[in-house]
């Protein structure tokens, strides 16, 4: 006997063409979506169930796919983003319709600025019922619509095919261009139908290995840089792809890295030629000016990095990137080199020592160049940041001599971040701090950590964020005591928003609406099951360490 019934009304209020069937078939379009993610290595979801999206969660479990519910999207779309940083797959979120994936936006528009990849995933309303006002649950004029506004690519489909294609082109895309989030809506009723694809349609497709430049623009930066006596490398988020090519590169030319904070770990920033992340610091800008080439790679140059500081050298500008348009934003260059830094790095390892080995008139070789003494620079900029914001230095610098050298660090668009952790946290690899610096959110940190921890659950991560900034996002402590995760937060309370409280004070603005009333910290951590430590900047470092050995989830709580 069959179990189908014709249905006026689909779960949750959205209404069913006539005809509709109100059984689930065992492989559903959302079930074909799910299987191509999981064949690309996605194991775990971020996002909270609704009443439209309750396909999406029916196959998890025999795939093998944990889902990970945080109290609100935000969180799971921020957690989504540190979770993918740290596991190199884009990070998967799935809401319900209307406010479920409006309110996830915020970690979209994150994952767009920082070039990070994202695949958000939610239902609409069945085929045919677009734009149709009649008070239907959820209803929103036209979300593939404002979300597309938001993303690299926003689609309403019409198919489980369209769906999974989709999926497999941005896996593509992720890999050979500047990573975007995307976000795929399926109607409601394509969604609960049989899925028109086979299972061989959802297994991973080969991505194909990264585009090189061309010779002649390799031949070009060869050149450049096989002349100068003093390089230096700028590496930006797209300079992670060369891996351990890049410190091979600056070993060869003997060149200092300095990199953008999504470039940050690009080399290990205790190596004797990295000078951090601190781009932002007028040091950094002079020392930059005063080099007779600079090799920027993957990297826009941005405002938010810059702080609008020149960093012009005396010398040809060589620019690397996987976009043309980024190439030529900011800084002009002299010498345009198109490519995945995977491969154009190597490409420029062996023409340089091609080079050498020719003995090209003019050419400093390698073994004639002199390895820089970058003590003095280094210390200044040092300096330069701890005078910028003291406190936030030493609390820093405090920290950082406590926790392991593999901490993963999630920060925030909060002052002990952007004044403090980018400067004195030493990353060994990337993407050991978790940050924003172009989107600059708050609420980011502590769903990052939760993310992140996730993702490598052997090794330590530290959320370190202000009071500010942990309000935004305070519901997710819920979710890290719920999972269980030994996730230390140190809450660093400066009562309220320090920095704009600053911003009015320097235009002479009376501050209003920045001095907050805050919570007992230490009892509110005990409320929601974590450990709750007061702590002093003469106790921070022995409160730091509790909390490593705290088991589950604790807060520390610092009041500057």
């Amino acid at each position: 006997m069959s179990n189908e019934n014709t249905v006026t009304a689909a779960p949750g209020g959205f209404e069913n063409p006539a005809g509709a069937a109100s059984s689930y078939p065992e492989r559903t379009t959302a079930r074909a979506v799910l299987e191509t993610l999981r064949g690309y290595g996605i194991d775990t979801v971020f996002g909270i169930p609704g009443t439209h999206s309750l396909e999406f969660y029916r196959p998890l479990r025999e795939l093998g796919i944990r889902p990970i519910t945080t109290r609100h999207e935000q969180g799971a779309s921020y957690g989504a983003d540190g979770w993918s940083q740290v596991r190199g797959l884009p990070g998967v979120v799935i809401t319900t319709s209307g406010p479920g994936l409006l309110n996830s936006l915020s970690g979209a528009a994150t994952a767009y600025a920082e070039s990070r990849p994202m695949i958000l995933l939610s239902p609409g309303r069945p085929v045919g019922h677009d734009f149709r006002d009649i008070g239907s649950l959820h209803e929103t004029k036209n979300p593939s619509a404002a979300v597309n506004a938001i993303v690299g690519v926003s689609r309403r489909v019409t198919s489980a095919a369209e769906a999974v294609t989709m999926i497999h082109d941005a896996m593509r895309d992720f890999a050979h261009s500047r990573p975007r989030p995307i976000h795929i809506e399926i109607p409601l009723d394509i969604l609960e139908a049989p899925a028109d694809v086979p299972e061989s349609a959802t297994a991973p497709r080969p991505l194909g290995e990264p585009a090189p430049a061309p010779e002649a623009d390799v031949a070009a930066a060869v050149e450049a840089l096989a002349a100068s006596e003093r390089p230096v490398i700028l590496a930006g988020g797209g300079s992670l792809a060369a891996g351990e090519h890049l410190l091979e590169l600056a070993e060869l030319l003997e060149a200092p890295v300095i990199t953008t904070t999504n470039g940050k770990g690009a080399i290990p920033e205790k190596h004797r030629l990295s000078l951090g992340a601190d781009l932002r610091l007028s040091t950094a800008h002079e020392f930059l000016r005063s080099r007779d080439a600079l090799l920027v790679i993957g990297s826009k140059v941005g405002e938010a990095e810059l702080w609008g500081g020149d960093i012009t050298p005396q010398g040809p500008v060589v620019r690397v990137d996987i976009m043309r348009d980024q190439m030529l934003c900011n800084l002009t260059p002299d010498v345009e080199v198109p490519g995945n830094s995977a491969a154009v790095v190597p490409q420029l390892l062996a023409g340089l020592r091609a080079r050498a080995d020719a003995g090209g008139p003019g050419d400093v070789a390698p073994s004639a160049r002199t390895a820089p003494d970058l003590r003095e620079v280094f210390d200044a900029m040092d300096e330069e940041g701890r005078t910028w914001a003291p406190e936030l230095a030493a609390l820093n610098e405090t920290i950082m001599n406590v926790v392991p050298d593999d901490t993963i660090l999630a920060g925030d668009s909060s002052q002990v971040t952007y004044m403090g952790s980018t400067t004195f946290f030493r990353a060994p690899v990337p993407h050991s701090l978790l940050y924003m610096g172009t989107y600059a959110t708050l609420g980011y940190g502590l769903p990052a950590a939760i993310g992140a921890k996730l993702a490598a659950p052997e090794r330590p991560v530290v959320c370190l964020v202000g009071d500010g900034a942990l309000m935004f996002s305070i519901q997710e402590l819920m979710t890290a005591v719920e999972l269980g995760l030994d996730l230390p937060v140190i809450c660093v309370d400066n009562g309220g928003y320090g920095e704009i409280r600053q911003n009015m004070v320097d235009r002479s603005i009376q501050p209003l609406g920045v001095d907050l009333v805050q919570p007992d910290w230490v009892r509110l951590a005990e409320g929601f099951g974590a450990t709750g430590l007061p702590a002093t900047m003469d106790t921070l470092a022995d409160t730091v360490r509790t909390a490593l050995e705290t088991k589950g989830t604790s807060l520390v709580h610092l009041k500057i």
